[in-house]
């Protein structure tokens, strides 16, 4: 029983570190803007954003794969993504920097509320991927955005999907200690759970852990609920 307890704790370290690895690299600090449309968003102007893109590809690069609805993504810039996006900027394309995000993926992880909706109005897919599988609600869910949880599961997000090391959504929330998004997820989709054995053990644990015994408490209430309703 103390080999079992002992590997069960090894197996949630193991977990708790790849978790903190895949932080750390999507999470890296990103360099600065630097191609005449990125610098035409950055500087707000309607106008000076169409003359850039009238001699600019609207989905050219920096020398680090970022385009400008890339920027206008993380800066907030609405008027310039709706501007990008009916010059015929990929609204879903993926960055050539070191995770392969999109426009949505950098909003979500800037907190940017009101880029999410102009994405999602413009036709973004809520369930685009990064080149390691994450998705906006998944990272939306580990940084804590109840909000914008909210504005992707309207748009037809999928919490069921699993991404970076086999984590879903409400993985994230549970570990990263943010019940509101747990709320949210099952409220969405009831059926949504942690489900059983040593996975679900050492999310739980991660929690436990570090103090987050109110988002358990979340966890339990809805499992209780499905089990009354049967």
């Amino acid at each position: 029983m103390k080999i079992r307890t002992l590997a069960s704790i090894a197996l949630a370290l193991a977990i708790l570190a790849a978790a903190g690895l895949w932080t750390l690299i999507s999470l890296l600090p990103r360099p600065r803007l630097e191609g005449p449309v990125e610098r035409a968003v950055a500087d707000g102007s309607t106008g000076e954003l169409r003359r850039a893109l009238a001699v600019h590809p609207v989905d050219s690069e920096d020398s680090h794969g970022f385009t400008a609805l890339d920027w206008a993504a993380r800066t907030g810039r609405t008027g310039a993504i709706r501007e990008l996006v009916q010059a015929g900027a990929d609204r879903n394309g993926r960055d050539h920097g070191p995770n392969g995000w999109t426009p949505l993926l950098h909003a979500v992880h800037k907190g940017q509320l009101g880029s999410v909706r102009a994405l999602i109005a413009a036709g973004a897919d809520p369930n685009g991927r990064s080149d390691n599988g994450l998705t906006p609600l998944m990272l939306a869910a580990a940084q804590g955005e109840p909000e914008i949880v909210e504005e992707l599961l309207k748009a037809g997000a999928d919490p069921r999907l699993h991404g970076p090391v086999r984590w879903t959504a409400l993985e994230q929330a549970v570990a990263n200690g943010h019940p509101e998004v747990v709320d949210s997820l099952l409220r969405k989709d009831p059926g949504l759970r942690l489900g059983h054995g040593p996975r679900a053990w050492a999310i739980r644990a991660m929690a436990w852990v570090q103090g987050y015994s109110e988002v358990l408490r979340r966890i339990d209430r809805g499992r209780r609920r499905r089990e009354a309703v049967r």
